[in-house]
């Protein structure tokens, strides 16, 4: 048998040399990576002992630790006990067994390696049993054919052990660099946080000892509930004042004079009005409220109550409730056409007040609503309705969301309930947002009023005495920080 050896720069082009070299017979006796390039040793007369010892010696060279590479070399072994015994029956005289005898052996010792190890061998291996159990005296083209089989599994179990293990080695090697890019950025950010923590407190401490009185007077007003960037415009250019109190008494007349009152008095005047705003804030209720109130003053006929809540269950009955206690009539609306209707039907009215659905600000129906109001008439004026006790932060995100409706004013529900009227009317001010109305109850009509800033400071004042924010210096020189990132009002 004639053995030669293939060097190439990849699997394609070695086999391609020992095509042209050997032809289609070969047999690929073993394949391997050297110095970057693919080795292969090929036979073209097929010698079946010269076969083994060839694989022998690949596999003692290469010595893979994979499973593939296991069986490989325990079918070597098998291979080779098996020409050793036959030369010692030749030895000894015993008559050589037949082919089939010897291919039923080599099947039942196949067989009880199987069950022992409860499992089948790869790819490679099948074709390697394979050709055992046909038997070694086959042609020669069935055996090469049968290697050739093997080599060409055995080589596709090298390419993907190998592209495993590049891929696992590449694996973690990336884990450990995202680990420590991860760990530098969150140091990074830690610094920067400490930095500007610091820097914070240093503006701090200058700003209280350069300017001790407005320092004070912030922190009264933080106390109120009052915004920063509202806190920080009232106490700016108060250094002047004499102490603390007269500091104070000319902040709450600037805050008085910042916050912005409706001029539209729904009461005096009539007209159509859309009560608009989130979930329970009140609607139905304030809708019953200025109902009853226009009643009393004009008569119940001139009055007419529009529902076009079809989300709540019992909506439209919770308003035929209040409509028929106040004796007025109440009407539904599904969509903008049978609204547009109503309002023609309803035109010699002299108060139309529409309860809509409540929706949150992150509602993507609520566009819908908007729709519905403007394509039903120009005359529809929508007023908020804004919780009292709803957070800073929360009472921003509604009025830019509502802002959209082109909403003429907003009325202030639940002020009994709120433990700090700073937050709505620091919303108010800093959003230009007209207050008509202010509820602080639910007893229909008593609990409503036409809005006056002057009232609402003094009653902002009552609650930021009663109810206390609780400010130490370190809360105010973040405070203080907040309000310096904020653009002037």
């Amino acid at each position: 048998m004639q053995v030669k050896r293939f060097v190439a720069d990849d699997m394609r082009s070695a086999m391609r040399a020992v095509k042209e070299d050997i032809g289609a017979e070969a047999v690929i006796l073993s394949n391997r990576v050297v110095e970057g390039k693919v080795e292969i040793l090929a036979a073209r007369d097929y010698d079946e002992a010269l076969i083994n010892e060839a694989l022998d010696q690949s596999i003692i060279k290469t010595k893979p630790d994979s499973a593939a590479a296991h069986y490989e070399r325990a079918a070597a072994e098998r291979a080779e006990t098996e020409r050793k015994a036959a030369a010692s029956d030749a030895l000894l005289g015993k008559p050589s067994e037949a082919p089939g005898s010897q291919a039923r052996d080599n099947t039942r010792r196949g067989s009880s390696r199987k069950n022992a190890y409860g499992n089948d061998s790869s790819s490679g291996v099948s074709s390697r049993d394979d050709s055992s159990r046909h038997g070694f005296a086959e042609t020669i083209k069935d055996t090469a054919s049968s290697h050739k089989r093997a080599a060409s599994g055995y080589e596709n179990f090298q390419q993907h052990q190998a592209a495993g293990l590049s891929q696992s080695s590449a694996g973690l090697q990336s884990e450990p660099l995202n680990s420590s890019v991860m760990e530098m950025r969150d140091e990074l950010k830690s610094l920067r946080a400490m930095i500007e923590n610091q820097q914070v407190l240093g503006e701090w401490s200058e700003m209280v000892s350069r300017h001790p009185l407005r320092v004070a007077l912030y922190k009264r007003l933080t106390e109120m509930g009052l915004s920063q960037e509202v806190c920080k415009y009232l106490a700016r250019g108060l250094d002047s004042a004499a102490d603390i109190e007269h500091a104070m008494q000319a902040a709450l007349k600037q805050l008085v004079h910042q916050l912005p009152i409706a001029d539209d008095d729904i009461l005096n005047h009539g007209g159509v009005y859309a009560m608009v705003g989130p979930t329970g804030v009140g609607k139905t209720t304030t809708v019953a409220k200025l109902a009853a109130r226009f009643a009393m003053q004009h008569g119940q006929r001139h009055v007419a109550l529009i529902s076009t809540d079809t989300y709540r269950i019992g909506a439209h009955e919770q308003l035929m409730t209040y409509g028929r206690l106040l004796g007025v009539p109440v009407h539904s609306a599904n969509d903008s056409q049978a609204l547009q209707q109503l309002l023609h039907k309803l035109q010699d009215k002299k108060l139309i007040l529409i309860d809509t659905a409540g929706m949150s600000q992150r509602d993507l129906g609520l566009s819908q609503q908007f729709a519905h109001l403007s394509q039903a008439g120009a005359m529809i004026k929508p007023f908020l309705v804004l919780s009292a006790n709803a957070q800073q932060s929360t009472l921003d995100e509604v009025i830019l969301a509502f802002k959209k409706t082109g909403i003429a004013g907003c009325i202030l529900s639940k002020l009994d309930e709120a433990a700090s009227l700073g937050g709505v009317i620091s919303a108010a001010v800093k959003h230009h947002l007209p207050v008509a109305y202010v509820s602080n109850g639910q007893k229909v009509p008593e609990d409503l009023m036409p809005a006056r800033a002057q009232d609402l400071v003094n009653l902002a004042i009552l609650h930021g005495k009663r109810y206390k924010l609780p400010v130490d210096d370190e809360f105010m020189s973040v405070a203080f920080a907040s309000g310096m990132s904020h653009a002037p009002l």
